[in-house]
C-alpha cells in the first residue's frame, strides 16, 4: 500500500456494512491507515486494472508471542466474487510466515460468511471474546498453523 491509496481505500471501506456497524467512517479509517503506514505495519492491496479492490492490514508477529494477526481484510465494491479475499489472505499468510509460525484473526459473531471463508481456508475456531469491541458482539478468534 502507498500513501496515495489511503483516501481511496478509506472512502471505499466506509461504505462496507461491517465498517458502518463498527462506526468507522472515512475520516477515521484514513487516520488509522495513515498511522499504520507510519508504523510500518503490513498493508497489502489488491488491484484490478489499476483500480483498488481490497486491503489486508496485519501485524506479522507478536500475537500471543506466537504469530501474526490479521487486523482487517476487506473488499471494496468490484472486488467480490473474484477470489480477491483469498489472494489477500494468502499474501498475508506468506508475509507472516517469514516471522511467525501461526496466524490469528478475529471475526464478528454475526459475520457468518467470513467465518465460513476462513474455515474453508484452513482456520480453526479457537474461542470467542464477548463485548471486546462492541458490547453486543462477540469477536470469534481463529487460528491457523503456517509452518
Amino acid at each position: 500500500m502507498e500513501a496515495a491509496d489511503v483516501r481511496v481505500l478509506a472512502e471505499g471501506l466506509a461504505a462496507v456494512p461491517l465498517m458502518i456497524r463498527y462506526g468507522r467512517d472515512a475520516a477515521a479509517l484514513a487516520r488509522a491507515l495513515e498511522a499504520a503506514l507510519g508504523r510500518g505495519e503490513g498493508l497489502l492491496v489488491a488491484e484490478d486494472d489499476g483500480v483498488l479492490r481490497g486491503v489486508a492490514w496485519f501485524l506479522p508477529s507478536g500475537t500471543l508471542a506466537l504469530g501474526g494477526y490479521l487486523k482487517l481484510i476487506a473488499l471494496l465494491r468490484g472486488g467480490e466474487g473474484k477470489r480477491t479475499g483469498a489472494a489477500l489472505l494468502r499474501a498475508f499468510e506468506h508475509e507472516t510466515a517469514r516471522a511467525s509460525a501461526h496466524a490469528f484473526l478475529l471475526v464478528s459473531d454475526f459475520n457468518e460468511g467470513a467465518q465460513r471463508f476462513y474455515e474453508r481456508e484452513g482456520y480453526q475456531r479457537a474461542g470467542a471474546l464477548p463485548g471486546l469491541v462492541l458490547p453486543d458482539v462477540a469477536e470469534v478468534l481463529y487460528w491457523k498453523r503456517l509452518r
